[in-house]
């Protein structure tokens, strides 16, 4: 221990004389393992930190499947799979303990200050009992309180609580209104309880005789939540689900046909598509820490010559190689725990970045913090980082022969080739790993660029939408909702700076939609399990001109197409496309699976026009086809009005507010944006990707002409007396430089080569990231190498036009 305390104190003490290498040093390993720790706290957060629930592991979603893609539930099936799956029916053993299910349904609070409108769930008996969570207040459900005719109760979310009532005690059994019903209040949730996501107030969904009728086996809209029994595994659990889908699909052919079950682990059906992308960036920002290694091993390479003398003295007073090399790695790991705290700092302040860049679906971003595991990696990465950096130049110092050193004056011995040899490839290293970074963010640069190129099928610039959704009280008849947007659209029309105004059922890029089945009059109906589907939107007759939608054919909406007029559509031109490909689809008839209730027709009509294709979820889906009906005929409660102007569109935003206040005080407008926003919003992921591994790359690549430069130039000074000979010998300055340029780039060579066999390698774990362009892509790959060359050319030319400035006597006289 003694020893080890003297390795340290003399260790600080040569730190301390050398504060410019020191600095440099610390501030290199700092940006390596900030960066580390930063993208190390997502990844920690969101893939490998376990569910804030007790037995998390038990947690699981049920889903129906759908051409192999994970589906909500129908309620008809998610009673069957309950009963059957939990052991209810008495015929089999249970894999699920309980299972309950949940569907998001937002509110609007009146009554308690402002109007305001509240992310709300509605939920299934026994939802909070699966999740294994209690309120800090009051209570959960009771299973009788989801029968109808039941008094409607509430819980509320920890920051309601708080933030709209004050943290009041006494909030049990107060009543609130949610649009427009009364509601008591029974619980609060535990603070930073938010599954799903982030919400405001749950209630119980109400278990009517239509909600779980045979009626509702095609109604796809239940997320369903359950938890493993004791002793049964997911794959069990998943294999019984199964199961039970295929007595189903037997049993109801005409909706279940096609129509699979099947179990996964609630963490990674949250986690979903972000999995691969993290962990891309976990070791695309771990190849930076490499290159931040060999950094600091160069220099501790170069700076072994200036202390040759020393550890020959050393030597020679009896320390032997093992004694040194154990000195020299006490000096790497003071560096690297230097570096680790500088970089622990770095990492808080980046940690906070990306949490605030709040890049759309990568899920439970709130979780994400410098917490205890996260300190710990960090500890780890700067003991690992300072022997990685350190080992292999203390073994190099350790091999020197330093009897020769001493004979020699304490010059020249760590000039040897093997030194050099080791120099050159920790260079070579730095540029092959610079161009796996490289290449794979110039590959998401170029996709980046591709999807912001991607028409999104109206026009964003100058446009304002918000979201409005009637409540049910005072909107309960189809003619007021219908008069009220009415009333709306023609009041902000009259508003100065505006110039149409519309509104939609669901707006582009929202990811919302409804989708269902249909026929066309004079066909044969659809079979059972068929895909024949439509896209649904409900719009008000100016919503095309004020989004910019084409009409490619036919008619437009107009004031006409009210609800005692004849039923009427619009289809995209993926409709047409894909259901009319060799008929003009105006004048058909066709009928939509949605029903209006008993005595009534299902929405549909004739089609009278053709409009262009719109984004609805992602810039890089493939276009979907869609059927719009007009509002007035199918007059729904939330809508989201777009309003095309002639100003800035958020200077607006104050007289809609008012505009929609002086028609409902009671009615509050939710997610306000510009629709610039809302198509920036929609590649905020893809963003958020590009431009880390942009970031990463370009430290990188700054790191690599570094490490380039630091070694010309430690090898332009080793050679100033070669050089001075030659240029005494009448070799012209041009020759000079093409000697040291040339050795710089033949080292870049060597490093690309090495590096595109990497990349073509390991950039193919990009391509569900990719849109537009191939892990392979040569004009990518040509791109990085005339970088890296061209790097690597003024990492050499720099210290070459320094060495041709040496004068020849002086050169000679330096040795």
């Amino acid at each position: 221990m003694d020893t080890l305390l003297q390795d340290i104190r003399y260790a600080l003490r040569t730190l301390r004389r050398a504060p410019g290498f020191t600095a440099v040093a610390v501030l290199t390993l700092a940006l390596g393992i900030g960066a580390n720790t930063a993208i190390f706290s997502v990844v920690n957060g969101v893939l490998l930190h376990p569910l804030p629930y007790p037995e998390p592991d038990r947690l699981v979603g049920v889903y129906q499947l759908w051409q192999g893609d994970r589906a909500v539930m129908t309620p008809a099936n998610f009673r069957d799979v309950r009963q059957q799956a939990t052991g209810a029916d008495g015929t089999s053993s249970p894999v699920l303990e309980e299972m309950a299910p949940y569907y998001r349904s937002d509110f609007t609070l009146t009554g308690s200050g402002d109007p305001v409108r509240l992310q709300g769930v509605e939920v299934g008996a026994g939802f909070f009992d699966v999740l294994g969570v209690a309120p800090v207040l009051g209570r959960t459900f009771r299973p009788d309180e989801n029968e109808p005719g039941r008094t409607r109760v509430a819980i509320l979310s920890h920051r309601l609580w708080q933030q709209r009532f004050g943290a009041e005690p006494e909030i049990i059994g107060r009543v609130i209104r949610l649009d427009g019903n009364p509601y008591e209040v029974v619980g609060v949730m535990p603070e930073g309880f938010s599954f799903p996501a982030e919400r405001d107030v749950w209630t119980p969904i109400e278990y009517d005789a239509e909600f779980m009728s045979e009626n509702s086996r095609g109604a796809w809209y239940l997320s369903v939540v359950g938890r493993l029994a004791p002793g049964v595994s997911e794959e069990q659990a998943a294999s019984r689900v199964a199961a039970i889908g295929r007595r189903l699909e037997k049993a109801y052919p005409q909706v279940n046909t096609n129509v699979g079950m099947t179990v996964l682990s609630l963490h990674d059906a949250m986690v979903g598509d972000v999995r691969t992308a993290l962990w891309v960036l976990l070791g695309a920002v771990g190849f930076v820490l490499l290159i931040a290694c060999a950094n600091v091993a160069n220099l501790l390479l170069a700076r072994a010559a200036s202390r040759e003398g020393e550890l020959a003295v050393r030597a020679a007073l009896g320390a032997g190689r093992g004694r040194l090399i154990r000195q020299l790695l006490t000096e790497s790991l003071i560096l690297g725990a230097l570096g680790g705290a500088a970089g622990l700092l770095l990492a808080v302040w980046g940690t906070g970045f990306l949490v605030a860049l709040q890049p759309r679906n990568v899920p439970r971003l709130d979780e994400v913090t410098v917490d205890g595991t996260v300190i710990a990696f960090t500890a780890a990465i700067a003991l690992l980082t300072g022997l990685l950096f350190g080992l292999v130049p203390a073994l190099q110092t350790a091999r020197t022969e330093l009897a020769a050193t001493l004979r020699e004056g304490g010059r020249g011995a760590l000039a040897a080739k093997g030194s050099a040899r080791v120099r050159n490839a920790l260079v070579v290293a730095e540029m092959a790993l610079a161009v796996i970074l490289l290449a794979g963010a110039g590959l998401l640069i170029n996709s980046f660029a591709r999807l912001q190129r991607v028409d999104p099928g109206f026009r964003a610039e100058g446009a304002l939408a918000f979201r409005l959704s009637l409540p049910g009280v005072a909107y309960n008849e189809e003619s007021a909702r219908a008069a009220f947007y009415d009333r709306l659209i023609e009041r902000l029309e009259a508003l100065p700076g505006v110039r149409s105004a519309g509104a939609i059922m669901a707006l582009p890029l929202s990811g919302f939609s409804f989708t269902f089945t249909f026929n066309v009059e004079g066909r044969e109906p659809a079979q059972p399990g068929s895909d024949q589907s439509l896209q649904t939107r409900v719009v008000t007759p100016g919503y095309f001109r004020t989004m910019g939608i084409p009409l490619l054919r036919g008619r437009a909406f107009t004031a006409q197409d009210r609800a005692d007029a004849p039923q009427v559509v619009l289809i995209s031109e993926s409709a047409v496309r894909r259901y009319f490909p060799d008929e003009d689809p105006i004048g058909r008839r066709i009928t939509l699976g949605w029903g209006r209730g008993p005595g009534r027709p299902n929405v549909g009509g004739v089609i009278v026009g053709v409009v262009g294709d719109v984004k609805q979820f992602e810039l890089a889906e493939e276009q979907s086809a869609v059927v719009y009906v007009p509002h007035a005929q199918v007059p729904v409660g939330g809508m989201t009005l777009v309003v095309r102007t002639a100003v800035p569109p958020l200077t607006l935003a104050g007289a809609v507010r008012r505009e929609v206040g002086a028609l409902d005080a009671d009615l509050p407008i939710a997610e306000l944006r510009t629709l610039e926003q809302l198509v920036a919003r929609s590649i905020s992921q893809p963003r958020f990707y590009m431009l880390l591994l942009a970031v990463f790359a370009g430290v990188a690549l700054a790191l690599a002409a570094i490490g380039t430069f630091g070694v010309m130039t430690y090898a332009v000074a080793q050679r100033t007396r070669e050089i001075g000979i030659r240029m005494a010998l009448g070799a012209d300055p041009g020759s000079v430089r093409r000697l040291v340029v040339g050795r710089a780039l033949a080292l870049a060579a060597t490093g690309l080569g090495v590096g595109l066999l990497g990349a073509l390698a390991l950039t193919r774990l990009l391509g569900s990231l990719l849109y537009g362009v191939t892990a392979t892509d040569p004009l990518t790959y040509g791109a990085v190498a005339l970088t890296l060359i061209g790097v690597a050319f003024l990492a050499g030319y720099l210290p070459a036009r320094g060495a041709t400035r040496v004068d020849p006597t002086v050169a000679l006289r330096a040795e």
